[in-house]
């Protein structure tokens, strides 16, 4: 599927495989750490793969040995009050569109830092290379992990864990990250990451689109809910056969859970 006429700045390649949006980060000679740009363009190729009918999916990866080492600091002033929020806001969306939208897989290749680590818990399958590690260290700067970080981490890895990754900065391997659930699988070079990623978009895009949606959205919010409320929206998914709008159907049943 051609994808010239689109345009998501510099640092983020776009392409479409297997009816699955591609978002590579590449903004390599900065560890593809985040500036408030790249943030824009990287919500707007979201929003593309969310919006368009012939997507059924996204792909999140990195060009280089970083998938993200967090926000720039450096590319933003701090005291500049407004920058900030429309920054959290930002990233803040990023994380919804991910969470609450179309399958995801997240392709990590290396060091994955800050908000890395935030976009890659808001996909539903996590594969990263065996050289990589993960650490939120922004406790060293003062800063709160916020945009939905914490609701996040607690809800896949649990409270100790995120305890340790958010207050005490810890830097988790590739191979514990397995182990708490951090990651979903583990490969051993970039080639191998690839290969085994498009196996999963070829289960995913073969298989009921509407289900696939529907389990995703029951999946990231019944937690917190009671059983006889996380049941009646159930009873909902359920019944998504009667409708003759599946489409429709996915976007009406979203509304339940933002």
């Amino acid at each position: 599927m051609p994808s010239n006429n689109l345009d998501f700045g510099e640092f983020i390649e776009f392409s479409v495989k297997k009816r699955f949006g591609v978002i590579t980060l590449n903004r390599v000679h900065r560890a593809n750490a985040f500036t408030i740009d790249q943030l824009r363009n990287l919500k707007k190729a979201i929003e593309h793969c969310q919006k368009s009918d012939k997507i059924k999916g996204l792909i999140l990866t990195n060009n280089g040995t970083s998938f993200s080492t967090g926000m720039d600091l450096g590319a933003i002033d701090g005291s500049d009050y407004a920058a900030v929020k429309e920054l959290e806001g930002t990233a803040a969306d990023i994380c919804k569109l991910l969470y609450n939208g179309k399958p995801a897989i997240c392709a990590i290749n290396g060091r994955t830092m800050g908000e890395g680590v935030v976009y890659m818990i808001c996909c539903d399958y996590r594969i990263a290379t065996k050289d990589s590690f993960f650490q939120y260290p922004e406790i060293n700067s003062g800063i709160f992990p916020g945009t939905g970080c914490v609701v996040l981490m607690t809800k896949i890895i649990g409270i100790p864990w995120t305890k340790k990754m958010l207050m005490l900065a810890e830097k988790v391997s590739s191979e514990k990250a397995l182990d708490i659930g951090l990651i979903d699988q583990i490969v051993d070079s970039r080639e191998e990451l690839m290969l085994e990623t498009m196996k999963k978009v070829k289960f995913l895009f073969t298989h009921n689109q509407t289900v696939l949606n529907a389990i995703k959205l029951c999946s990231n919010h019944f937690l917190d809910k009671s059983y006889n409320d996380a049941y009646e929206l159930e009873k909902i998914a359920s019944d998504w056969f009667s409708h003759k709008d599946k489409d429709q159907f996915i976007k009406n049943f979203r509304e339940k859970f933002i």
